[in-house]
C-alpha cells in the first residue's frame, strides 16, 4: 500500500487541527502523523490534532510521515485504515497514456543505428554552404556513441551462457534507477575528516569497497536504458539544414541518370540524407525507451498479499546480421510458511520471441524444488514440430543441470498472453 510522502495543503497541517478523538465518526477521513514507531515494529505512536495514541501497523511506516486515514469503527474501539492516495493511480495511468502508443520493440532502433553509423562512416562532409557548421562534430560525436551501444548489445553466443544471460539481464535498462540508487547510498558512508577538514570515507570499510565496484562511472556506459536516453539527448540537438541548405542540395537533378531529385540530394548531399534517417532513429529510440519504462512500470506493480515479485525484461541481441529481442517475465512467488521460504521458492519464466523464419515462440517454464515443467507453443507449425524434436535434447540439458524435468511439452494453439500491460483507464478521451 503506498503511503503519500509529500504534501503541500495546509489542511494536513494535523499539528494545528482542533479535532478530538471522542468526535470521530465512522466513515469519517481526517489526517495523522506518525511521530513515533515501538521497537516491535508494529506498535506506532498517532498523532490527530494534538492528541496522541497508540497502534498497530500492518504496512511499512516511517517517522514524521502523515497519512490519510479513515474511521472504520468507533463504538468499543478505534480502528483507522490508512487511505492509498488516488493520485498514485492518476500518475501510473497518465503515464502508460503516454508510452503504450509511443512504444516499440526494443530492438526497434538497431538497424536505424547501424544505417546512420554507415553513413556517417562512408559520407565525408566538405560543402559549409549545404550543411551546419556544427555537423561533423555531432556526427563523430553519435559514431562514438553508436559504437558503444551496438559493442555493449549481447550476441546470441553469448546469451546461451549464464554469465552471459545475467549480463544482458543487468544490463537491459530495466534496472538502471535501481542501480543508480544503490551506488548513491553507497558513495554515502560514514564519512572522516583528516587533518585538513576534508571528508573522505574510512579506509578499508565496506562502503569504500562498493563504491569501487557499483559507481555509476561503470554501468552507465553499458546500461541500454542509460544509453538510448544519452543517444535521445544528443538526437535532440542535432544541426538542422537551413532552407538554402536544402534548396542547393535538391537542384542539381541531373547528377546520377534515372534518379529522383531526392534520391540526388541524398547522393549530394550527406546532411539531408543523415536528417532523414536522425528523425527515424529519434521516434525508434524513443519507442524503445519506452517500452522499458512500461516493463519497469509492471515490474514494480506487485501483488497486494505481499508474496509474489514479478519482473517484464525485454532483451535486444544482434543475430548474425539482424537485430532480434527476447521478451521475458520473470515471477517469483514465495511460500507462505516462512520457515521453508527459500526451500518451497517458486519460480516461473514466460519467454516470448519472435525470430525471422521460425515466427512466434513462446515457452512458459516453472521451477519447484528442483522440479520443472516446461510448456512450448509456436505459431508456425513447422517450428513446433522443430520443437517437439529437440524436447529430449533439453531434457538432458536440464538434468545435466540438476533439475528433474517433469512436465516438458510443445503445445497446439496461440499461448497464454505474456505481455499484459495495459492502463486502467481508456487511453482516448470520450469528451469532445
Amino acid at each position: 500500500m503506498e503511503i503519500p510522502r509529500n504534501f503541500t495543503n495546509p489542511l494536513l497541517d494535523t499539528g494545528k487541527s482542533t479535532l478530538t478523538l471522542d468526535k470521530l465518526q465512522t466513515g469519517q477521513s481526517t489526517y495523522a502523523k506518525i511521530v513515533e514507531q515501538l521497537p516491535n515494529k508494529t506498535d506506532i505512536i498517532l498523532r490527530i490534532g494534538k492528541q496522541t495514541l497508540q497502534a498497530k501497523a500492518d504496512i511499512p511506516v516511517t517517522v514524521g510521515e502523515t497519512v490519510k486515514v479513515t474511521v472504520e469503527k468507533t463504538a468499543s474501539e478505534l480502528i483507522l485504515k490508512v487511505k492509498p492516495p488516488a493520485q498514485q493511480t492518476s500518475i501510473i495511468d497518465t503515464n502508460l497514456r503516454q508510452l503504450i502508443p509511443k512504444q516499440t520493440s526494443v530492438n526497434a532502433f538497431q538497424q536505424t543505428l547501424k544505417q546512420v553509423f554507415t553513413n556517417i562512416n562512408q559520407l565525408t562532409f566538405t560543402s559549409q554552404q549545404t550543411q551546419p557548421q556544427d555537423l561533423a562534430s555531432q556526427s563523430a560525436k553519435l559514431k562514438r556513441l553508436a559504437i558503444n551501444i551496438l559493442h555493449t548489445l549481447p550476441d546470441r553466443q553469448k546469451l546461451t551462457s549464464s554469465e552471459g544471460f545475467k549480463s544482458a539481464l543487468q544490463n537491459s535498462g530495466v534496472f538502471l534507477e535501481a542501480k543508480l540508487r544503490q551506488a548513491l547510498l553507497a558513495s554515502r558512508p560514514t564519512l572522516e575528516t583528516n587533518t585538513h577538514g576534508i571528508k573522505k570515507p574510512p579506509i578499508g570499510s565496506q562502503n569504500s569497497f562498493l563504491i569501487s565496484k557499483q559507481s555509476p562511472i561503470g554501468f552507465i556506459h553499458t546500461d541500454l536504458k542509460s544509453n538510448l536516453t544519452k543517444l535521445i539527448q544528443l538526437l535532440k540537438s542535432w544541426p538542422k539544414m537551413t532552407d538554402s541548405g536544402i534548396q542547393q542540395a535538391r537542384s542539381n537533378p541531373l547528377l546520377i541518370p534515372n534518379k529522383s531529385p531526392l534520391t540526388v540530394a541524398q547522393a549530394t548531399n550527406p546532411a539531408l540524407v543523415l536528417e532523414n534517417q536522425i528523425k527515424e532513429l529519434m521516434s525508434k529510440t524513443e519507442g524503445a525507451v519506452a517500452k522499458i519504462t512500461l516493463n519497469q512500470l509492471a515490474s514494480s506493480n506487485t501483488e497486494q498479499t505481499g508474496n509474489r515479485q514479478a519482473w517484464q525484461i525485454e532483451i535486444p541481441f544482434l543475430s548474425n546480421q539482424s537485430s532480434e529481442s527476447v521478451f521475458l517475465q520473470i515471477e517469483r512467488e514465495d511460500a507462505s510458511n516462512t520457515q521453508h521460504k527459500e526451500a518451497e521458492q517458486k519460480w516461473t519464466v514466460s519467454l516470448e520471441m519472435n525470430p525471422p523464419k521460425l515466427g512466434l515462440i513462446k515457452n512458459k517454464l516453472s521451477l519447484n524444488k528442483q522440479h520443472v515443467n516446461a510448456d512450448f507453443w509456436a505459431e508456425n507449425p513447422e517450428t513446433r514440430g522443430l520443437i517437439q524434436q529437440h524436447l529430449d535434447l533439453f531434457k538432458k540439458q536440464l538434468i545435466h543441470a540438476n533439475l528433474q524435468p517433469d512436465r516438458i511439452q510443445a503445445n497446439n494453439g496461440t499461448g497464454p498472453i505474456i505481455q499484459k500491460l495495459q492502463p486502467s483507464t481508456s487511453i482516448l478521451s470520450e469528451k469532445a
